[in-house]
């Protein structure tokens, strides 16, 4: 048997595997700080999350929302999660094995397991969610190759695939797939159903209230499954304004800012000795798409203009203050593997950005200005900044840029739902295995926002889904990357980097040495602070 965090490359040699788990550890050493580990954890207190705007709902399942996540986390669990290192660790599932042919993943799942109202979870509540997924849910396409679901007893859950799939484990740790209660969804609509109001998971707390505009309180599961956690609350408190919510942070009325500091306050934390940043590798790096519907941008001359109109060093001095990196390529560099050195993000060429703009029938006015276009974008982390410095690199190539920053709920409607937007800006994970790109890309993809539909990379992206060995998928990918480079649904802006401080009386964080094999990655079972 191997540990599940060595799954994922288990999985692409085929390799029979099962994951191992155990109850939660205590809070593990420091080494900067041998002692810490001997501390006791304090049981109780209330715990502050900052998010930026309210969610949609709390089905998690049936449409991306990123405001829901940290509920989401905390309320339900997944088969498997993934955690701030992107390893796949066991959650419902204790451990699981693939046939000799990678054709059938089988989960063995934790016993003893009931819902908040009490009602016990089985594997059926498993095959009905995922059944659900793979139909309805925003992360369907991800599914495709599942051919049927069989529940042999309460504890097992048997998925047959059409053929071996690479990515299956870490798509089910992703987004998307957390486990439902069967007894309160089935027969109803799943996406107005009254408890996406008010969500009954199995998770380490159970959801108390939810204050439109101001917070979402979740309390202790004495019951969880793999050990009580030890705060009574998890408080996640609406703070739309970034600064509003940093200075919230350092007078204490805010305990967490998780990956939303402000770059231009982490070089401060980092010098005040009570604090702990943590820098994490990210496959999250902040692009920019485009509406291919309508003008100006359904003429792929005017996206080659502006990807070679960026000046990405700059962005990354002066938006994100050195916190992140240049990007390189057209996927994350992050599968190193699948690099395509022979397509590359080209250097900044603003005579040839003007000399595409022309070529596309666009003529300069007295002050050299092409075009005028909207830039759509929300209010986090470094975007203004960014949004700042991308306007006036484009006014250099001729294109005005207006920008519009709202809250991320009203962007996610104007541009996520109503595609009412030319041009937006926006981050997410494009992991934890390369396959996460077709949900930007693909034709079908959740957030292919730009409505990029491309037969051969759709195909491409298919393929790299389900083949497993890693020599033939990197040559699959390096395909995928010449069609992205010459169709642009996103131009990349910046690489990430996963920031997080933490105070020094705060254990356990996700992000931390405690929790980063522990716990998922917007996971507060494990957190307790000092008195």
């Amino acid at each position: 048997m191997k540990f599940a965090r060595k799954a994922l490359t288990a999985l692409l040699a085929l390799a029979m595997l099962a994951g191992c788990s155990s109850a939660p550890k205590e809070p593990a050493a420091n080494p900067e700080n041998p002692s810490e580990g001997e501390q006791t954890p304090v049981q109780g207190g209330t715990y502050i999350i900052r998010q930026a705007t309210d969610p949609g709902s709390f089905n998690p399942d049936a449409k991306g929302d990123d405001m829901a996540t940290y509920t989401a986390t905390n309320v339900f669990n997944r088969l498997v999660k993934t955690t701030a290192s992107t390893e796949i660790i066991p959650d419902l599932a204790e451990s699981w094995e693939f046939s000799e042919d990678g054709k059938t993943l089988t989960f063995h799942l934790y016993e003893n397991v009931k819902w908040h109202d009490g009602e016990p979870f089985s594997s059926e509540d498993v095959k009905w969610t995922l059944d659900m997924i793979r139909t309805e849910g925003f992360q369907s396409n991800s599914f495709k190759m599942i051919e049927e679901i069989t529940c042999p007893d309460a504890n097992t859950v048997v998925i047959q695939m059409s053929s071996p799939s690479a990515a299956i484990l870490s798509s089910l740790g992703w987004l998307g797939t957390f486990i439902l209660p069967k007894h309160i969804y089935e027969g109803t609509d799943w996406t107005a159903n009254e408890a996406n109001m008010h969500p009954i998971g199995t998770g380490p707390f159970k959801f108390e209230s939810y204050e439109k505009g101001q917070a979402i309180t979740l309390v202790r599961n004495d019951d969880y499954f793999m050990g009580a956690p030890y705060l009574d609350k998890l408080v996640i408190t609406i703070i739309p304004d970034a600064n509003t919510a940093f200075q919230a942070y350092m007078n204490g009325e805010v305990d967490d800012l998780m990956l939303n500091i402000p770059s231009n306050e982490i070089a401060g934390l980092k010098a005040d000795p009570d604090y702990t940043v943590y820098e994490r590798a990210s496959n999250n790096r902040t692009y920019l798409t485009f509406n291919f519907d309508e003008e100006p941008f359904n003429d792929v001359r005017v996206r080659e203009a502006v990807n070679l109109g960026i000046n990405r060093q700059e962005v990354l001095d002066k938006a994100a203050k050195g916190i992140g990196a240049v990007p390189k390529y057209y996927m994350t560099p992050v599968f190193a593997w699948a690099m395509n050195d022979e397509v590359t993000i080209p250097e900044r060429d603003v005579e040839k950005a003007r000399q595409l703009l022309e070529e596309a029938g666009y003529t300069a006015d007295a002050n050299g200005i092409y075009m005028s276009v909207t830039l759509d974008l929300f209010d986090s982390g470094d975007f203004k900044d960014t949004a700042t410095v991308l306007q006036q690199n484009l006014k250099e190539i001729g294109i005005d840029v207006k920008l519009n920053i709202t809250e991320m709920g009203t962007w996610q409607q104007k541009v996520q739902v109503d595609s009412d937007y030319q041009m937006a800006m926006l981050s997410g994970s494009q992991g934890p295995d390369a396959s996460a790109i077709s949900m930007r890309v693909h034709s079908a993809g959740a957030f292919n926002l730009a409505h990029c539909k491309n037969a051969e990379l759709d195909a491409l992206l298919d393929e790299g889904a389900i083949t497993t060995d890693q020599a033939a998928r990197a040559e699959i990918y390096k395909q995928a990357q010449a069609i992205l480079a010459e169709e642009l649904p996103i131009v990349p802006v910046k690489e990430a980097t996963f920031t997080v401080a933490v105070r020094n009386t705060i254990h356990g964080h996700p992000y931390s040495e405690e929790g980063i094999h522990t716990v998922a990655s917007n996971e507060f079972s494990r957190v307790w602070v000092e008195e």
